[in-house]
């Protein structure tokens, strides 16, 4: 019976290995950067940001014009930001599986005229505006 068991024992233990390896190399997939550039107006108020996945909460910055929130996308869900501006607020979807994890990063330019997303920090787009009250 003992015999049995180390036979057992060592046809299972490699197969566990096995897909513990399997898991690990899916998980070596590093998912991408997002920076949230402040390039509002110089000597304007700083910009208030808050970022969050549904349970992971990325943090809250006050940036004034030039600085960077910057982070490492931890899972592959969305993640949503918000933002408040002297008397102007908006949300984004800073980070989207489909859209942004085969970039390395994922920028955001906030300005005046709205928020701008690009991958190589050279083409960008506008993809929300500021909203009032």
């Amino acid at each position: 019976m003992t015999g049995f068991i180390s036979f057992l024992l060592f046809l299972v233990l490699p197969l566990c290995l096995l897909s513990t390896a399997t898991a690990d190399e899916h998980n070596e997939h590093r998912l991408p950067f997002v920076q949230v550039i402040n390039a509002l107006p110089k000597n304007s108020k700083p910009m208030q940001v808050s970022c969050s996945t549904k349970n992971i909460d990325v943090g809250k910055r006050s940036l004034v014009n030039g600085e960077v929130f910057k982070w490492r996308a931890a899972q592959r869900k969305l993640h949503s930001c918000g933002a408040l501006w002297e008397r102007l607020f908006a949300s984004w979807h800073a980070f989207q599986p489909r859209r942004d994890e085969d970039h390395e990063t994922v920028y955001w330019m906030v300005k005046e005229d709205g928020f701008f997303i690009s991958w190589d920090k050279a083409n960008w787009v506008r993809k929300y505006r500021w909203e009032t009250e």
